[in-house]
Parts: C-alpha cells; structure tokens; sequence
C-alpha cells in the first residue's frame, strides 16, 4: 500500500555543528586539520568514495609547488610515504613529484579519523541558508538520505563555490570553452608481449603526434606509464556537460592508447602496454571563483606581491592552458613566477561573515588561478582557512573583525611559513633576475662601495658610498616585489652586510658550497663555487664584463642560490639573482686558460613541464 509519507525523510531540524568543510581535497583536509580541538566537531563532506580530491579521485597522482615547505600536517603525511617508498624524493628542480595516490588517500583518511574529524563520503551540499551574510544552515545529501547541518562556521573547498553559489554570494563562471580545460589521467601497464591494438568503433584515429590531445606520459621503473590527456570543450560546472565530458573523454582515451600503440609517442611505441586504470573522475582545473574581498591578479602574481594579510604563498608558476585548443602546439602560457603572498582576503566571500573558500575557487583572476591551483599550494591555503575558522569560534568573532596578525602567528607556528624568503627553492633554475639597481651617484660621480643584505619578504638592501655629499656618504636603495627604491642618503650603520663568512665577495650557501665573486684584470667577473671548502674552485660562470675594478662586489646566500651586486664601468650598480646550477652547469676551470675563458654553455632557463 502507497505511504503519503516522503520517501526521503527531511530533517526538522538541524543538527549543530562548528565547522563545516565542503569538499575533502588538499585544501579541505589541510582545513579540517587546522580547524580542529578538542572542543569542537569538524565534519568533511565529500562526494567521492575517498578523501584527497584531484591527487585521488582525479588521478592527478603527483604534487606540484614546494612540497619541501608546505605546513607540519602536510610534511608528517609526506613523511608517511617516503618511510615507504611511496614518494619520489624531493628534487628542487623537478616540476612534479609523483606518489603512490591509493596510499596517499588512505593516510590522509587515517590521519582525519586520528584527530576525531567525522567524514561524510557520498554526500554533497545540496541546499543552504543564510542571513545578513553569515550561513546558517546547509542541506546534505547522503547515502542515507538528507541531512541539515546548523554550522558556525563554514570552509568551502570544493572548488565550486557551491555554498556561495546557494547563498548568492557573487561568484565567476567562465563556462565552455572559457575555462582551464579539464584532463583525464589513465594508467597503462608493460605486459613484456606485443599487444593486439583495439580502436572501439566511434574512437577516434590519428596519424601523428600533432594531432592527438595534448598529452604528459610519466613511466616509471616498474613499467606503470601514467597518461595525462587534455580534454576541452566542457563545462565542469554544469551536470549535464560535465557527465558527457566524462563519457567523451573515455572514447578519447581508447583513441589515444591505440595511437600510443601503433604510431607512438615521441619516438617509442607503447606497443606491450594495456589500459590498467581510469581515475575515479576526470581532473577538473576550474569550476567556479568567488568574488572576494581582494581579487588576486596576474599582474600582483607576476611582481611576487607582498600583502599585510597574508595566510599563505604561491611556488608554483603560471599554467594557463588554452581553453579551447586540444593539442599540445601552443599549449598555453607556463611563465615562471617568484613565490608571492596569498591574503586572506581573497578567501572571503565579498560581505562574507562566517564563510572561507580556499583552493582553486579563491577570488582570482584566471590567470593567477592558473598558478595557485595546485596540491601544495591550497594545502595552504586551506590550513590557513582551517585556523581563522578555529580563531572566530575561540574569540566570538567573525571575518569583519578577525586579529590578522594572531591568525598569521598561529599558521607559522603550524610550520607555514609566511616569510618569502624561506622560498624560492623549487623550480630555483627558473628564478632569475640581472637588472640595474641605480644608475651613477647623484653629483655624477660613480658609486664607491657596496654591501648587500637580504630583507623579510625575498628583499634586498643595498648598501652604495659615494653621491653628493662626500666621498664616504651612505646611501640605501631597496628591492621590493621586484623594483629598486631610489637611493635615499641614510647613517652609515644603516647599511649592513650579510657575509656569513665576513667576506662580501665570498658565501655559504645551501649544501656546504662556498661561492664567491672574482673580478679579473680584464673587467670581468665571475661567480666561482667551491665543493670543498675553498681548497679548489672547480666551477664558474662569467657573469658581466666592463665592471668597475675599484668597487668589490657583495654577494648573499639565498633560498635560490646566490645574490650579488657589482659595479659597472660606466658608474651604475647591478643585481644577480639565480641558482647555484647557473654557475655549476658549465666546464670544470681545470687550468689557468680556462680560468680565464668564457664558459662554453650558458644556461639561460630551466624548462618547465607543459
């Protein structure tokens, strides 16, 4: 006999609860974590079968940005790994680090449960409330039916934006052909026989390598090859578009494994591979953006932007991909970026009280989104969304009046660093900078001595004699988000040398090495680098000619490398900026004609993976 009764029972009423993550990705559980205490109840949602997002459920299976400075909750579930070879080591100049993803979902799911985080999988936010810009209710869909959640405060980590879309908070939505395009990850396997090659019919076919889908092949030892194929044309953020996205992409793919088959890839055919396995879900770059109280721009991102209110910092360079282009000709824009700040303020929600949205939904412009999207650097931004939501509940406070500087000190103390100057390590052959910092003194006459110092926020000091006032007058001109100051006459204590050695033309940098600047008869100069403690100088790379004799340089060990300044001929003064690998990459300096020769290769850039 028919009930009148639903058959889905909904919740009279709502169940309380502090903290509330949409969303069990990088950003989400790095949340979770930070928001968590004894005295209050976190809760995941999370629509997938496993925690983890795009590095689990979308297949992505390997980190991008810094992973060697992240936060101390990130670091212990690395170390997880590593202690099981489930990691490849860090390498600074490596673009991604791949790691075992079914391991990485489990820690990361064993972790949550260790600190008494309750987790919602197969569930997802369907409906929200909220008044005078707080949220007050939301209503989740679960295995079980609906569930109404009456949270104090919310973290939005989906990469959605759904509770600021329920709630009319403006949000951005670029929509087919406009958006990051999406990929499919699959894995292919090394059978050690040659296959027979399957095109199921409506697969498509292609004869050479410009015309499949842009596609990344990652092999490894064991004969695991995993695949990256770019899929375009779909909205992610629409149900209907991005479930034909998901069958699209899987007839693409048998296309392309029958082309890396017979044809190949880059010379080598795949030819004793099979299809082995197909991420959970195809890998989404984008799906919506809030519009918050800072909008982040590529214009701030490309200056390495420094903001009093910052929670977190971008490693990682630009990765706009052509929205509407599927091959890998012209693949997109991949220009490096210095680390910058991330403010708190473009995770809020314009007029948001109680409400963050960390990760790839942050208010951004595109192509900054671009930059920050990736694992290791919304793990940041989540934890740091984790620890303001922790903050408003402890205090009684929300958004509009959060202590900035406290939230700042409990996310260092959680090991994040918000000092630029603890970066710029990862990807450092990219980081790179030959610039003038002044031109002759202020009366004409040329600068007569210099020392270097290396300021909070990856800024320089420089130190200049010389100008107007007498011969020993002391002036100072900074660097900050990449523009010199003009000098400006200081005391002569306010110029300070760094030299950990006490020598200006000479440093310690990372690994032991010592480096110094060496300006020869001929007006050149060089940067020489010794392994064994001065004993033998067996590296170098000539870095300008015509420079001043009279003027020695100064140089500072950095995160990246090595910083100097040197005096030019003519009277101006010129900074260096790079990594150890620019001087270590040319020919031994085995004899006294090649000392003085230039070297045979110059290493003008480090290539960054499309």
């Amino acid at each position: 006999m028919a009930s009148d009764s639903p058959a889905i029972p909904i919740p009279t009423e709502a169940e309380p609860t502090d903290i509330v993550v949409i969303g069990g990705g990088m950003a989400g559980v790095m949340a979770a974590l930070a928001a968590k205490t004894p005295r209050n109840r976190v809760l995941i949602v999370e629509p997938s079968n496993v925690l983890g997002g795009q590095g689990t459920v979308g297949g992505v299976a390997g980190f991008c940005g810094d992973t060697a400075r992240v936060n101390r909750p990130f670091a212990e579930l690395v170390a997880q790994l590593a202690r099981h070879a489930l990691i490849e080591p860090y390498r600074p100049n490596d673009d991604r680090r791949a790691y075992d993803l079914e391991w990485w979902a489990f820690f990361l799911q064993e972790r949550v449960l260790a600190d008494g985080i309750e987790v919602l999988l197969h569930s997802r936010v369907i409906g929200a409330r909220a008044e005078a810009g707080a949220v007050r209710e939301l209503t989740v869909s679960t295995a079980g039916g609906l569930l109404t959640l009456a949270p104090r405060f919310v973290i939005d980590a989906s990469g959605a934006c759904i509770v600021p879309l329920l709630t009319g908070f403006p949000v951005e939505h670029e929509g087919a052909n406009r958006q990051l395009p999406m990929s499919l990850y699959f894995t292919l396997w090394d059978t050690g026989r040659r296959v027979t090659p399957f095109l199921p019919a409506g697969g498509p076919r292609w004869e050479n390598e410009n015309e499949i889908p842009m596609t990344s092949l990652h092999r490894f030892p064991s004969g695991k090859v995993e695949v990256k194929m770019k899929v375009v044309g779909f909205d992610a953020a629409d149900g209907r578009s991005r479930s034909a996205a998901e069958m699209f992409a899987r007839r693409q793919m048998h296309g392309l494994i029958y082309f890396l088959q017979t044809v190949g890839y880059r010379g080598k055919k795949l030819d004793t591979h099979v299809l082995a396995s197909v991420s959970r879900g195809i890998g989404v770059r984008e799906e919506r953006r809030i519009v918050g109280e800072h909008v982040l721009t590529e214009s701030e991102v490309r200056r390495g932007a420094v903001f009093a209110d910052a929670v977190a910092v971008n490693t990682y360079h630009i990765d706009f991909h052509w929205p509407d282009q599927m091959e890998r000709a012209g693949t997109g824009i991949t220009d490096m970026l210095d680390p910058h700040h991330l403010p708190l303020r473009m995770m809020i929600p314009k007029g948001a009280k109680n409400l963050l949205v960390p990760g790839r939904g942050a208010s951004a412009d595109q192509t900054a989104m671009s930059a920050f999207r990736v694992m290791a650097v919304v793990a940041q931004m989540g934890f740091a969304a984790g620890h303001a939501a922790r903050q408003c509940l402890e205090t009684g406070t929300d958004l509009r009046s959060i202590d900035v500087p406290r939230l700042q000190a409990a996310i260092e103390a959680g090991g994040q660093s918000l000092d630029l100057s603890d970066y710029g390590e990862y990807l450092r052959c990219d980081i790179f900078a030959h610039e003038p910092v002044s031109e002759r003194g202020a009366d004409g006459n040329a600068w007569r001595a210099l020392t270097l110092q290396q300021l909070k926020n990856a800024g320089f000091a420089v130190g200049l004699r010389g100008g107007p006032e007498a011969a020993n007058a002391a002036w100072r001109t900074e660097r900050r988000e990449k523009k010199w100051t003009v000098p400006r006459p200081v005391m002569p204590d306010e110029i300070v040398s760094t030299a950990p050695v006490g020598d200006p033309a000479r440093t310690v940098v990372d690994g032991g090495e010592i480096v110094r600047a060496q300006a020869r008869p001929d007006g050149s100069l060089w940067l020489q680098l010794s392994p064994d403690d001065g004993r033998t100088w067996p590296h170098g790379r000539e870095i300008a000619r015509d420079t001043e004799a009279g003027v020695p340089p100064a140089l500072v060990a950095t995160r990246t490398g090595v910083a100097l300044v040197y005096a030019k001929s003519g009277g101006g003064i010129m900074f260096w900026h790079g990594s150890i690998e620019r001087i270590i990459d040319g020919p031994p300096i085995d004899s006294a004609a090649r000392l003085n020769a230039p070297p045979e290769m110059v290493h003008e850039a480090h290539p960054l993976r499309a």
